[in-house]
Protein backbone atom coordinates (compact mmCIF):
# COMPACT_ATOMS: atom_id res chain seq x y z
CA UNK A 1 0.00 0.00 0.00
CA UNK A 2 1.38 3.40 -1.01
CA UNK A 3 2.06 5.90 1.75
CA UNK A 4 1.78 9.67 1.35
CA UNK A 5 3.34 12.03 3.86
CA UNK A 6 1.06 15.05 3.77
CA UNK A 7 1.07 17.87 6.25
CA UNK A 8 4.12 16.71 8.23
CA UNK A 9 4.46 18.91 11.29
CA UNK A 10 7.77 20.32 12.45
CA UNK A 11 9.21 18.59 15.52
CA UNK A 12 11.58 19.81 18.15
CA UNK A 13 14.37 17.28 18.33
CA UNK A 14 17.20 16.96 20.82
CA UNK A 15 20.15 16.00 18.63
CA UNK A 16 23.86 16.78 18.51
CA UNK A 17 26.31 17.03 15.66
CA UNK A 18 28.10 14.00 17.06
CA UNK A 19 24.97 11.86 16.77
CA UNK A 20 24.25 13.06 13.24
CA UNK A 21 27.82 12.56 11.99
CA UNK A 22 28.32 9.11 10.36
CA UNK A 23 30.71 6.83 12.18
CA UNK A 24 32.58 5.94 9.02
CA UNK A 25 33.45 9.17 7.29
CA UNK A 26 36.62 10.60 5.77
CA UNK A 27 36.46 13.74 7.93
CA UNK A 28 36.33 11.64 11.10
CA UNK A 29 39.54 9.89 10.09
CA UNK A 30 41.14 13.18 9.10
CA UNK A 31 40.22 14.79 12.42
CA UNK A 32 41.65 11.81 14.29
CA UNK A 33 44.95 11.79 12.37
CA UNK A 34 45.68 15.51 11.98
CA UNK A 35 45.65 18.10 14.75
CA UNK A 36 45.39 21.56 13.18
CA UNK A 37 46.24 23.41 16.40
CA UNK A 38 49.69 24.18 14.94
CA UNK A 39 47.94 26.90 12.91
CA UNK A 40 47.58 29.03 16.07
CA UNK A 41 51.35 29.24 16.39
CA UNK A 42 51.80 30.09 12.71
CA UNK A 43 49.39 33.07 12.82
CA UNK A 44 49.90 34.24 16.39
CA UNK A 45 51.81 37.38 15.34
CA UNK A 46 48.96 38.50 13.07
CA UNK A 47 46.39 38.94 15.84
CA UNK A 48 46.12 41.62 18.51
CA UNK A 49 45.82 40.86 22.23
CA UNK A 50 42.90 43.30 22.58
CA UNK A 51 39.81 44.23 20.59
CA UNK A 52 36.92 42.22 19.22
CA UNK A 53 37.31 38.46 19.15
CA UNK A 54 38.14 37.15 15.69
CA UNK A 55 36.92 34.06 13.90
CA UNK A 56 38.99 31.05 14.89
CA UNK A 57 41.88 30.88 12.36
CA UNK A 58 41.76 27.07 12.48
CA UNK A 59 38.15 27.22 11.30
CA UNK A 60 39.22 29.48 8.42
CA UNK A 61 42.05 27.15 7.39
CA UNK A 62 39.87 24.05 7.66
CA UNK A 63 37.14 25.74 5.64
CA UNK A 64 39.61 26.55 2.86
CA UNK A 65 40.87 22.97 2.88
CA UNK A 66 37.30 21.66 2.58
CA UNK A 67 36.98 23.52 -0.69
CA UNK A 68 40.04 21.74 -2.07
CA UNK A 69 39.25 18.38 -0.47
CA UNK A 70 35.86 18.25 -2.18
CA UNK A 71 36.61 20.20 -5.36
CA UNK A 72 34.60 23.32 -4.50
CA UNK A 73 36.35 26.19 -6.29
CA UNK A 74 33.79 28.90 -5.45
CA UNK A 75 33.90 30.63 -2.06
CA UNK A 76 30.20 31.45 -2.21
CA UNK A 77 29.35 27.84 -3.00
CA UNK A 78 31.63 26.68 -0.20
CA UNK A 79 29.71 28.82 2.29
CA UNK A 80 26.43 27.31 1.07
CA UNK A 81 27.78 23.77 1.33
CA UNK A 82 28.99 24.29 4.89
CA UNK A 83 25.59 25.76 5.77
CA UNK A 84 23.73 22.53 4.91
CA UNK A 85 26.38 19.82 5.28
CA UNK A 86 26.39 18.11 8.68
CA UNK A 87 29.82 16.55 8.13
CA UNK A 88 31.36 19.93 7.24
CA UNK A 89 29.87 21.55 10.36
CA UNK A 90 31.16 18.71 12.52
CA UNK A 91 34.67 19.00 11.08
CA UNK A 92 34.72 22.79 11.58
CA UNK A 93 33.14 22.62 15.05
CA UNK A 94 30.23 24.89 14.03
CA UNK A 95 27.05 23.83 15.81
CA UNK A 96 23.62 23.71 14.17
CA UNK A 97 22.53 27.00 15.70
CA UNK A 98 25.78 28.84 14.86
CA UNK A 99 26.22 30.96 11.73
CA UNK A 100 28.72 29.93 9.07
CA UNK A 101 31.55 32.38 8.33
CA UNK A 102 30.63 34.58 5.39
CA UNK A 103 32.47 33.90 2.16
CA UNK A 104 33.78 37.47 2.08
CA UNK A 105 35.24 37.09 5.59
CA UNK A 106 37.59 34.21 4.91
CA UNK A 107 38.20 35.54 1.39
CA UNK A 108 39.54 38.82 2.79
CA UNK A 109 41.55 36.97 5.42
CA UNK A 110 43.17 34.85 2.73
CA UNK A 111 43.90 37.87 0.55
CA UNK A 112 45.06 40.30 3.23
CA UNK A 113 45.95 38.84 6.61
CA UNK A 114 47.35 35.52 5.43
CA UNK A 115 48.93 36.89 2.25
CA UNK A 116 52.72 37.02 2.17
CA UNK A 117 53.44 35.06 5.37
CA UNK A 118 53.82 31.64 3.78
CA UNK A 119 50.99 30.15 5.85
CA UNK A 120 49.88 27.64 3.22
CA UNK A 121 53.46 26.54 2.62
CA UNK A 122 53.86 25.94 6.36
CA UNK A 123 50.64 23.90 6.43
CA UNK A 124 51.85 21.85 3.47
CA UNK A 125 55.20 21.22 5.21
CA UNK A 126 53.46 20.10 8.40
CA UNK A 127 51.43 17.54 6.45
CA UNK A 128 54.60 16.26 4.75
CA UNK A 129 56.34 15.89 8.12
CA UNK A 130 53.31 14.06 9.51
CA UNK A 131 53.47 11.62 6.59
CA UNK A 132 57.17 11.12 7.29
CA UNK A 133 56.43 10.32 10.94
CA UNK A 134 54.01 7.60 9.82
CA UNK A 135 56.62 6.15 7.45
CA UNK A 136 54.71 7.09 4.28
CA UNK A 137 57.55 9.21 2.82
CA UNK A 138 61.18 8.10 2.61
CA UNK A 139 62.69 10.58 0.15
CA UNK A 140 65.02 7.96 -1.36
CA UNK A 141 63.60 8.25 -4.88
CA UNK A 142 62.04 11.60 -5.84
CA UNK A 143 59.91 11.97 -8.97
CA UNK A 144 59.44 15.37 -10.62
CA UNK A 145 57.13 16.75 -13.28
CA UNK A 146 55.16 19.90 -14.09
CA UNK A 147 51.67 20.60 -15.38
CA UNK A 148 49.96 23.65 -16.82
CA UNK A 149 47.32 25.42 -14.74
CA UNK A 150 44.98 27.80 -16.53
CA UNK A 151 45.42 31.42 -15.47
CA UNK A 152 42.46 33.66 -14.78
CA UNK A 153 43.06 35.67 -17.95
CA UNK A 154 41.71 35.95 -21.47
CA UNK A 155 44.00 34.70 -24.21
CA UNK A 156 43.05 37.52 -26.60
CA UNK A 157 43.64 40.35 -24.14
CA UNK A 158 47.39 40.98 -24.17
CA UNK A 159 50.13 43.32 -25.31
CA UNK A 160 53.39 42.46 -27.06
CA UNK A 161 56.51 43.61 -25.22
CA UNK A 162 60.12 43.53 -26.39
CA UNK A 163 62.50 42.27 -23.69
CA UNK A 164 66.22 41.52 -23.55
CA UNK A 165 67.02 37.84 -23.96
CA UNK A 166 69.57 37.68 -21.14
CA UNK A 167 71.64 34.51 -20.54
CA UNK A 168 70.32 32.12 -17.95
CA UNK A 169 71.76 31.58 -14.51
CA UNK A 170 73.18 28.26 -15.70
CA UNK A 171 75.18 30.00 -18.46
CA UNK A 172 76.62 32.38 -15.86
CA UNK A 173 77.66 29.42 -13.72
CA UNK A 174 79.32 27.77 -16.71
CA UNK A 175 81.22 30.97 -17.53
CA UNK A 176 82.51 31.16 -13.95
CA UNK A 177 83.62 27.53 -14.25
CA UNK A 178 85.31 28.33 -17.57
CA UNK A 179 87.28 31.14 -15.90
CA UNK A 180 88.45 28.73 -13.19
CA UNK A 181 89.55 26.17 -15.80
CA UNK A 182 91.39 28.78 -17.85
CA UNK A 183 89.07 28.63 -20.84
CA UNK A 184 88.24 32.32 -20.36
CA UNK A 185 90.60 35.08 -19.19
CA UNK A 186 90.63 35.85 -15.47
CA UNK A 187 89.41 39.40 -16.09
CA UNK A 188 86.47 38.26 -18.23
CA UNK A 189 83.41 40.49 -17.83
CA UNK A 190 80.11 39.40 -19.26
CA UNK A 191 78.82 41.85 -21.85
CA UNK A 192 75.17 42.93 -21.78
CA UNK A 193 73.14 40.90 -24.22
CA UNK A 194 71.97 42.77 -27.31
CA UNK A 195 69.60 39.98 -28.31
CA UNK A 196 65.94 40.82 -27.86
CA UNK A 197 62.70 38.92 -28.21
CA UNK A 198 58.99 39.67 -28.20
CA UNK A 199 56.73 38.16 -25.55
CA UNK A 200 53.00 38.31 -24.91
CA UNK A 201 52.00 39.88 -21.58
CA UNK A 202 48.45 39.49 -20.29
CA UNK A 203 46.64 42.69 -19.40
CA UNK A 204 44.54 40.80 -16.84
CA UNK A 205 47.28 38.81 -15.09
CA UNK A 206 50.72 40.07 -16.16
CA UNK A 207 52.51 37.56 -13.91
CA UNK A 208 51.21 34.60 -15.89
CA UNK A 209 53.06 33.42 -19.00
CA UNK A 210 51.91 32.69 -22.53
CA UNK A 211 52.57 29.00 -23.07
CA UNK A 212 53.36 27.74 -26.56
CA UNK A 213 54.54 24.13 -26.46
CA UNK A 214 54.06 21.18 -28.82
CA UNK A 215 51.12 19.09 -27.69
CA UNK A 216 49.99 21.67 -25.12
CA UNK A 217 47.21 24.28 -25.32
CA UNK A 218 48.27 27.80 -26.22
CA UNK A 219 47.35 30.57 -23.81
CA UNK A 220 48.16 32.17 -20.48
CA UNK A 221 49.06 29.55 -17.91
CA UNK A 222 51.06 28.87 -14.80
CA UNK A 223 53.31 25.85 -14.39
CA UNK A 224 52.92 23.83 -11.20
CA UNK A 225 56.19 21.95 -10.56
CA UNK A 226 55.64 19.05 -8.17
CA UNK A 227 57.94 16.46 -6.66
CA UNK A 228 56.53 13.30 -5.13
CA UNK A 229 57.98 10.39 -3.20
CA UNK A 230 58.15 7.06 -5.02
CA UNK A 231 56.83 4.97 -2.11
CA UNK A 232 53.20 6.12 -2.12
CA UNK A 233 53.20 9.09 -4.50
CA UNK A 234 52.76 11.70 -1.76
CA UNK A 235 53.74 15.21 -2.85
CA UNK A 236 56.85 16.60 -1.16
CA UNK A 237 57.36 19.92 -2.96
CA UNK A 238 55.39 22.48 -4.97
CA UNK A 239 56.65 25.46 -6.97
CA UNK A 240 54.76 27.69 -9.40
CA UNK A 241 56.32 29.59 -12.31
CA UNK A 242 54.86 31.44 -15.33
CA UNK A 243 53.72 29.22 -18.17
CA UNK A 244 56.51 30.33 -20.52
CA UNK A 245 59.34 29.21 -18.21
CA UNK A 246 61.47 26.08 -18.55
CA UNK A 247 60.97 22.93 -16.49
CA UNK A 248 64.64 22.15 -16.01
CA UNK A 249 65.63 25.62 -14.71
CA UNK A 250 64.27 25.03 -11.19
CA UNK A 251 64.82 21.29 -10.74
CA UNK A 252 68.21 21.25 -9.00
CA UNK A 253 67.46 23.95 -6.47
CA UNK A 254 64.09 22.40 -5.54
CA UNK A 255 65.68 19.00 -4.91
CA UNK A 256 68.29 20.61 -2.66
CA UNK A 257 65.51 22.64 -1.00
CA UNK A 258 63.69 19.45 0.00
CA UNK A 259 66.87 17.76 1.22
CA UNK A 260 67.68 20.75 3.44
CA UNK A 261 64.13 21.13 4.76
CA UNK A 262 63.12 17.53 5.43
CA UNK A 263 66.51 15.85 5.75
CA UNK A 264 65.92 13.42 2.91
CA UNK A 265 68.66 10.88 2.19
CA UNK A 266 67.91 10.98 -1.52
CA UNK A 267 69.56 8.29 -3.61
CA UNK A 268 68.01 8.99 -7.02
CA UNK A 269 65.70 11.37 -8.87
CA UNK A 270 63.59 10.70 -11.93
CA UNK A 271 61.97 12.98 -14.51
CA UNK A 272 60.85 12.88 -18.12
CA UNK A 273 62.97 13.86 -21.12
CA UNK A 274 62.01 17.50 -20.74
CA UNK A 275 64.53 17.58 -17.87
CA UNK A 276 67.37 16.12 -19.95
CA UNK A 277 70.14 18.58 -19.15
CA UNK A 278 73.81 18.42 -18.25
CA UNK A 279 73.08 21.02 -15.56
CA UNK A 280 70.78 18.66 -13.66
CA UNK A 281 73.08 15.66 -14.15
CA UNK A 282 76.12 17.57 -12.89
CA UNK A 283 74.30 19.06 -9.90
CA UNK A 284 72.93 15.68 -8.86
CA UNK A 285 76.28 13.98 -9.39
CA UNK A 286 77.93 16.50 -7.07
CA UNK A 287 75.40 15.50 -4.39
CA UNK A 288 75.88 11.78 -5.00
CA UNK A 289 72.40 11.37 -6.48
CA UNK A 290 71.65 9.18 -9.49
CA UNK A 291 69.41 10.61 -12.21
CA UNK A 292 66.96 8.56 -14.26
CA UNK A 293 66.13 10.90 -17.14
CA UNK A 294 65.60 9.73 -20.75
CA UNK A 295 67.90 11.25 -23.35
CA UNK A 296 66.15 13.83 -25.50
CA UNK A 297 66.76 13.16 -29.17
CA UNK A 298 66.19 15.79 -31.82
CA UNK A 299 64.33 14.58 -34.86
CA UNK A 300 65.75 16.79 -37.60
CA UNK A 301 64.16 14.80 -40.40
CA UNK A 302 67.53 14.24 -42.09
CA UNK A 303 69.95 11.34 -42.22
CA UNK A 304 72.88 13.36 -40.88
CA UNK A 305 74.83 12.19 -37.88
CA UNK A 306 73.75 13.37 -34.41
CA UNK A 307 76.08 14.52 -31.64
CA UNK A 308 75.67 11.15 -29.92
CA UNK A 309 77.35 9.50 -32.94
CA UNK A 310 80.65 11.21 -32.10
CA UNK A 311 82.71 9.48 -29.39
CA UNK A 312 84.46 11.56 -26.77
CA UNK A 313 87.93 10.68 -25.43
CA UNK A 314 88.43 12.25 -21.97
CA UNK A 315 92.17 11.56 -21.92
CA UNK A 316 92.92 13.64 -25.02
CA UNK A 317 89.85 15.91 -24.76
CA UNK A 318 88.89 15.16 -28.35
CA UNK A 319 85.98 13.74 -30.32
CA UNK A 320 86.16 11.07 -33.01
CA UNK A 321 83.69 11.16 -35.88
CA UNK A 322 82.10 8.05 -37.50
CA UNK A 323 84.72 8.23 -40.25
CA UNK A 324 87.54 8.01 -37.70
CA UNK A 325 88.80 11.61 -37.88
CA UNK A 326 89.65 13.58 -34.72
CA UNK A 327 87.91 16.81 -33.68
CA UNK A 328 90.14 18.93 -31.43
CA UNK A 329 89.15 21.59 -28.92
CA UNK A 330 88.96 24.99 -30.59
CA UNK A 331 87.44 27.56 -28.20
CA UNK A 332 84.84 28.21 -25.53
CA UNK A 333 81.66 30.12 -26.40
CA UNK A 334 80.49 32.21 -23.40
CA UNK A 335 77.12 32.91 -25.06
CA UNK A 336 76.13 29.26 -25.21
CA UNK A 337 78.36 27.86 -22.45
CA UNK A 338 79.72 25.20 -24.81
CA UNK A 339 83.22 24.00 -25.66
CA UNK A 340 83.64 23.91 -29.43
CA UNK A 341 85.51 21.08 -31.18
CA UNK A 342 86.51 21.39 -34.84
CA UNK A 343 87.66 18.90 -37.45
CA UNK A 344 90.32 19.53 -40.03
CA UNK A 345 89.11 21.21 -43.22
CA UNK A 346 91.21 18.85 -45.29
CA UNK A 347 89.74 15.75 -43.63
CA UNK A 348 86.19 16.98 -44.06
CA UNK A 349 86.83 17.82 -47.74
CA UNK A 350 88.07 14.29 -48.49
CA UNK A 351 85.69 12.42 -46.14
CA UNK A 352 83.41 9.86 -47.88
CA UNK A 353 80.71 10.50 -45.22
CA UNK A 354 80.69 14.26 -45.77
CA UNK A 355 77.06 14.34 -46.97
CA UNK A 356 75.90 12.69 -43.74
CA UNK A 357 77.93 15.02 -41.51
CA UNK A 358 77.87 18.65 -42.74
CA UNK A 359 76.01 20.76 -45.27
CA UNK A 360 77.37 21.72 -48.67
CA UNK A 361 78.18 25.25 -47.50
CA UNK A 362 80.18 24.09 -44.45
CA UNK A 363 83.92 23.55 -44.67
CA UNK A 364 84.39 21.46 -41.55
CA UNK A 365 82.47 19.81 -38.72
CA UNK A 366 81.88 21.77 -35.50
CA UNK A 367 80.58 20.19 -32.26
CA UNK A 368 79.49 22.01 -29.12
CA UNK A 369 79.83 20.18 -25.80
CA UNK A 370 78.97 21.34 -22.32
CA UNK A 371 81.58 21.67 -19.59
CA UNK A 372 79.56 19.06 -17.70
CA UNK A 373 79.58 16.53 -20.56
CA UNK A 374 81.45 13.97 -18.45
CA UNK A 375 78.90 14.22 -15.66
CA UNK A 376 76.12 13.90 -18.21
CA UNK A 377 77.59 10.73 -19.71
CA UNK A 378 78.24 9.27 -16.25
CA UNK A 379 74.59 9.70 -15.28
CA UNK A 380 73.37 8.32 -18.61
CA UNK A 381 75.16 5.00 -18.08
CA UNK A 382 72.25 3.82 -15.88
CA UNK A 383 69.76 4.30 -18.70
CA UNK A 384 68.35 1.00 -19.87
CA UNK A 385 68.84 -0.81 -16.57
CA UNK A 386 66.10 -2.44 -14.51
CA UNK A 387 66.18 0.39 -11.95
CA UNK A 388 65.88 2.96 -14.74
CA UNK A 389 62.70 1.46 -16.20
CA UNK A 390 61.22 0.93 -12.74
CA UNK A 391 61.79 4.60 -11.86
CA UNK A 392 60.21 5.73 -15.14
CA UNK A 393 57.21 3.50 -14.48
CA UNK A 394 56.70 4.95 -11.01
CA UNK A 395 57.09 8.50 -12.35
CA UNK A 396 54.37 7.90 -14.89
CA UNK A 397 52.05 6.38 -12.30
CA UNK A 398 52.56 8.90 -9.52
CA UNK A 399 53.39 12.23 -11.20
CA UNK A 400 50.96 12.06 -14.09
CA UNK A 401 48.37 10.25 -12.00
CA UNK A 402 48.58 12.86 -9.25
CA UNK A 403 48.10 15.71 -11.71
CA UNK A 404 45.10 13.99 -13.26
CA UNK A 405 43.53 13.36 -9.85
CA UNK A 406 44.17 16.91 -8.64
CA UNK A 407 42.67 18.47 -11.75
CA UNK A 408 39.59 16.28 -11.49
CA UNK A 409 39.01 16.52 -7.74
CA UNK A 410 41.19 19.19 -6.09
CA UNK A 411 40.80 22.41 -8.16
CA UNK A 412 44.12 22.23 -10.02
CA UNK A 413 42.66 22.74 -13.49
CA UNK A 414 42.72 26.55 -13.16
CA UNK A 415 43.19 29.40 -10.71
CA UNK A 416 40.50 31.94 -9.83
CA UNK A 417 42.84 34.67 -8.61
CA UNK A 418 45.52 36.91 -10.12
CA UNK A 419 49.23 36.92 -9.42
CA UNK A 420 52.04 34.42 -9.02
CA UNK A 421 51.86 34.39 -5.21
CA UNK A 422 48.15 33.56 -5.14
CA UNK A 423 48.61 30.90 -7.82
CA UNK A 424 51.32 29.37 -5.62
CA UNK A 425 48.95 29.32 -2.63
CA UNK A 426 46.26 27.74 -4.81
CA UNK A 427 48.57 24.91 -5.95
CA UNK A 428 49.84 24.40 -2.39
CA UNK A 429 46.30 23.95 -1.05
CA UNK A 430 45.52 21.51 -3.87
CA UNK A 431 48.62 19.46 -3.04
CA UNK A 432 47.84 19.59 0.69
CA UNK A 433 44.32 18.31 0.09
CA UNK A 434 45.69 15.54 -2.11
CA UNK A 435 48.21 14.47 0.54
CA UNK A 436 45.56 14.47 3.26
CA UNK A 437 43.28 12.28 1.16
CA UNK A 438 45.99 9.75 0.41
CA UNK A 439 47.42 9.78 3.93
CA UNK A 440 44.01 8.97 5.45
CA UNK A 441 43.50 6.20 2.90
CA UNK A 442 46.86 4.63 3.72
CA UNK A 443 46.53 4.89 7.50
CA UNK A 444 42.95 3.83 8.05
CA UNK A 445 43.54 0.26 6.90
CA UNK A 446 42.72 0.37 3.20
CA UNK A 447 45.19 -1.56 1.02
CA UNK A 448 47.68 0.90 -0.48
CA UNK A 449 48.65 0.59 -4.12
CA UNK A 450 52.37 0.14 -3.41
CA UNK A 451 52.24 -2.09 -0.34
CA UNK A 452 54.23 -4.78 -2.13
CA UNK A 453 57.34 -4.19 -4.20
CA UNK A 454 56.18 -3.96 -7.81
CA UNK A 455 57.65 -6.40 -10.30
CA UNK A 456 60.25 -5.13 -12.71
CA UNK A 457 59.09 -4.61 -16.26
CA UNK A 458 61.28 -7.40 -17.57
CA UNK A 459 59.58 -9.97 -15.33
CA UNK A 460 55.94 -8.91 -15.69
CA UNK A 461 55.35 -11.24 -18.65
CA UNK A 462 57.00 -14.16 -16.82
CA UNK A 463 54.81 -13.51 -13.79
CA UNK A 464 51.71 -13.57 -15.96
CA UNK A 465 52.61 -16.96 -17.46
CA UNK A 466 53.41 -18.42 -14.03
CA UNK A 467 50.06 -17.23 -12.74
CA UNK A 468 48.21 -18.93 -15.61
CA UNK A 469 50.16 -22.15 -15.05
CA UNK A 470 49.34 -22.08 -11.32
CA UNK A 471 45.64 -21.65 -12.01
CA UNK A 472 45.75 -24.61 -14.41
CA UNK A 473 47.64 -26.84 -11.96
CA UNK A 474 45.33 -25.97 -9.11
CA UNK A 475 42.52 -27.86 -10.81
CA UNK A 476 44.50 -31.15 -10.64
CA UNK A 477 46.72 -30.87 -7.58
CA UNK A 478 47.63 -28.57 -4.77
CA UNK A 479 49.92 -25.83 -5.99
CA UNK A 480 50.94 -22.44 -4.66
CA UNK A 481 52.33 -19.35 -6.37
CA UNK A 482 54.97 -17.76 -4.12
CA UNK A 483 56.26 -14.23 -4.70
CA UNK A 484 59.36 -13.11 -2.80
CA UNK A 485 61.32 -9.90 -3.52
CA UNK A 486 59.82 -9.63 -6.97
CA UNK A 487 60.58 -13.26 -7.89
CA UNK A 488 57.72 -15.67 -8.62
CA UNK A 489 57.79 -19.47 -8.51
CA UNK A 490 55.31 -22.38 -8.27
CA UNK A 491 55.53 -24.88 -5.41
CA UNK A 492 53.53 -28.08 -5.84
CA UNK A 493 52.48 -30.23 -2.88
CA UNK A 494 51.64 -33.85 -3.77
Amino acid sequence: MMTRRNGVQQKMLCVTLESLMPEKHFLRDLDRLVNFDFVYEKVDALYSRTGRPSIDPVVIVKMMLLGYLYGIDSERKLEQEVQVNIAFRWFLGIDLDEPVPDHSTFSQLRRRKFNGIGLFEKIFDEVVRLCMEHGLITGKLLLTDSTHVRANARNDLYETVTVTDAPSEYIRRLNEQAVEEGLLPADYVEKPSAKQKEVKVSKTDPESGYMHRPGKPNGFYYLSHQTCDAQHGLITDVLVTPGNSSDRSVHSQRIQYQIDKFGFLTEAVCADKGYDSSEIDADMLDRGIQTYIPRQTKNTGSERFQTADYQYDPETDTYRCPAGYVLKFSSYNPKTGLKEYCASTKNCRECPLRSKCITERSNRKLIGASLNALAYEAQQRKNGTEEYYEALRLRQIWCEGNFSHQKANHNLSRVRTWGLGKAYAHCLLSATAFNLRRMVKLLRGLPPQTKFRPLALGRCLIFRHLLLIACFCQQRQKSHLIICNGNAKIVTVS
